[in-house]
């Protein structure tokens, strides 16, 4: 038995309990003796007796501890709270609880009920809380907590994918007038990459493709957005080492791009950095290798400022979901999922709360060549050059 201020730890053959009699002690005191006396255990003890101690010292959690949770004190949160952890309206969770509904089979009556696996799905997606306080939270199990999350993103993923719309008709020609008041005429959509942190992914034929330059397993996230940064297309399980020209390549919008952009892009065209290749249809920067002409210079800056547009609504999606930073997810199939799931969940915030106010912006950007510097990259193809120049000369023309 040991005894040191209010914190008495006792342990026996093979079983180390805990208990406190004050919450007065100070943290960094108990969490070095629980350290400290973790050493005197034998090393297939140490690592759950110190994850046991340290999560007592976590503070109080009496929250995560109420009884009833769901029933008991989520109905008594305001609007404002329940967005606050839940990042969607009470309306849009019932809404989508509606959604979800067909497609939920609990005919044994063996799960839990749709609105707990909502409610605590999203709850999960939203913060950095461990899957066992979360399990703490809604008075279930982690194992629970996981597999419903899986079947929660699964759902959303394959049958609300309709709220990534591509868009076309008015929602078309109120993104390209957006654009051109942002500064950049005739633009569609804008497309960008940033990466998110996977664990080392299982079951796939090369799971290094998946480390990337900055030394961390991620997948690329690929979107594009429109002028009120709404994403309309995503594409999140290809590996973090591959260049974003070579995944725009394999995407739906990368082919549609290559085979038919009139029907995709009616005659308007989208933006993309210095890593997509230049073309007609998709519009990058003047090559920063050297001085540039002012023309160039402005054209560069106009479309660096649309693109800050795809970057904020990147980085207020980590913000609002902020699992996406440490998902846990050996699987690229349940990760991708688990993305756009995340994308889709973040257009409905769009509808209630409008994007957030982007200040410094962090997306785990992973560095890439420019696409004309790559072993078979180009300068573009000529349509595209000019096309780059006229629309230089033109924002030159209006002094902008």
């Amino acid at each position: 038995m040991f005894l040191l201020g209010d914190l008495v730890l006792s342990s026996g053959a093979s079983v180390v309990s805990c208990r406190f009699y004050s919450g007065q002690t100070k943290m960094s005191l108990m969490t070095g003796f629980a350290f400290l006396f973790a050493e005197e255990l034998d090393a297939s003890d140490n690592i759950p007796f110190v994850t046991d101690a340290l999560r007592h010292l976590q503070g109080n959690r009496d929250e995560t501890k109420v009884k009833n949770y769901i029933n008991a004190v989520i109905p008594h949160y305001s609007i404002s709270e329940f967005q606050t952890h839940f990042q969607l309206t009470p309306t849009q969770v019932e809404g989508l609880i509606a959604e979800l509904e067909p497609f939920y089979s609990n005919l044994m009556g063996r799960k839990w009920p749709l609105r707990n696996v909502v409610l605590a799905s999203l709850w999960t997606l939203a913060t950095l809380e461990s899957y066992r306080d979360v399990a703490d939270r809604f008075e279930t199990s982690k194992s629970v907590i996981c597999g419903h999350l899986h079947e929660f993103c699964a759902l959303v993923a394959e049958h609300l994918s309709g709220t990534l719309r591509w868009p076309a008709g008015e929602a078309a020609e109120a993104s390209v007038r957006g654009f051109a008041a942002a500064g950049f005429p005739g633009t569609l959509c804008a497309v960008g990459a940033c990466h998110i942190p996977v664990e080392k992914p299982q079951g796939v034929p090369d799971p290094e493709e998946y480390f990337n330059s900055k030394h961390f397993y991620s997948i690329n996230l690929t979107a594009c957005c429109d002028h009120a940064g709404r994403f309309v297309h995503v594409s999140s399980e290809h590996p973090g080492s591959w260049h974003n020209s070579r995944v725009l390549r394999v995407t739906d919008i990368g082919k549609a791009l290559e085979g038919d952009p009139q029907s995709l892009l009616s005659g308007f065209h989208i933006v993309g950095d210095a890593s997509y290749p230049l073309s007609e249809h998709l519009l990058t920067p003047f090559p920063d290798s050297g001085p540039l002409l002012p023309r160039m210079g402005r054209y560069n800056w106009k479309l660096h400022t649309v693109l800050k547009i795809l970057d904020g609504s990147f980085f207020a999606l980590k913000c609002r979901f902020r699992r996406l930073k440490s998902l846990q997810m050996h699987s690229v199939a349940k990760t991708s999922a688990a993305v756009k799931t995340c994308c889709i969940l973040y257009n409905l915030c769009l509808e209630t709360s409008g994007s957030l106010q982007i200040e410094d912006i962090d997306c785990e950007i992973v560095p890439q060549e420019p696409f004309h510097l790559l072993p078979d990259g180009h300068c573009g193809n000529p349509a595209g050059s000019a096309k780059r120049k006229a629309i230089a000369a033109s924002l030159a023309n209006l002094g902008s």
